[in-house]
């Protein structure tokens, strides 16, 4: 029978963010990141946002959410990475118009 890959449960990384006395909402703003992506991170895909939070603790995103990645790293969700990495790059959204 094949092993269920199992990350970091939400709730642990909410508290490991809690303790740097930062919220999610702070977290993603700080980052010009939309207020709820680091919360959205959480529940689903988001490539920017998971960046962002696996940067604050100092771990890898693969280790906080290996179902995500593939073995050899790479993001498994290709689309969702684009469109986040274009949509927040610098602030800008993809048209050109701030954020």
């Amino acid at each position: 029978m094949a092993r269920k890959v199992v990350g970091w449960h939400r709730e642990d990384i909410k508290a490991a963010i809690r303790k740097r006395d930062i919220s999610l909402e702070q977290l993603s703003e700080a980052n010009g990141l939309n207020r709820r992506d680091c919360s959205l991170a959480l529940l689903r895909p988001h490539f920017m946002a998971e960046l962002v939070i696996a940067e604050f603790l100092g771990v890898s995103p693969r280790q906080i959410w290996p179902q995500r990645y593939n073995t050899d790293g790479t993001y498994r969700h290709p689309k969702s990475q684009t469109y986040h990495t274009r949509r927040h790059r610098c602030g800008k959204r993809q048209n050109g118009e701030a954020a």
